[in-house]
């Protein structure tokens, strides 16, 4: 099923994800002159995330954006 797919694909990506702040966090407390590298390297992260959302949805004519609350995400 396609839906088993997406929850499968999100997972994984969760796993990655939580793995690569896991091991951000471990270098910044060893070495605090690596925060302004690491977090310029979860800007870039962000910003093509959500610049491939944005493209992709004026390429499908679909808000991706609204799919999601984000007072929700934000109550974390």
């Amino acid at each position: 099923m396609e839906e088993q797919k997406v929850d499968h694909h999100l997972q994984q990506a969760f796993a990655h994800l939580r793995e690569a702040l896991r091991v951000s966090i471990a270098m910044v407390l060893t070495d605090q002159s690596s925060k302004e590298k690491i977090g310029k390297k979860w800007e870039v992260f962000f910003g093509e995330f959500f610049g491939m959302v944005k493209t992709q949805g004026k390429e499908h004519k679909l808000n991706l954006l609204s799919w999601i609350s984000f007072p929700k995400i934000w109550r974390w």
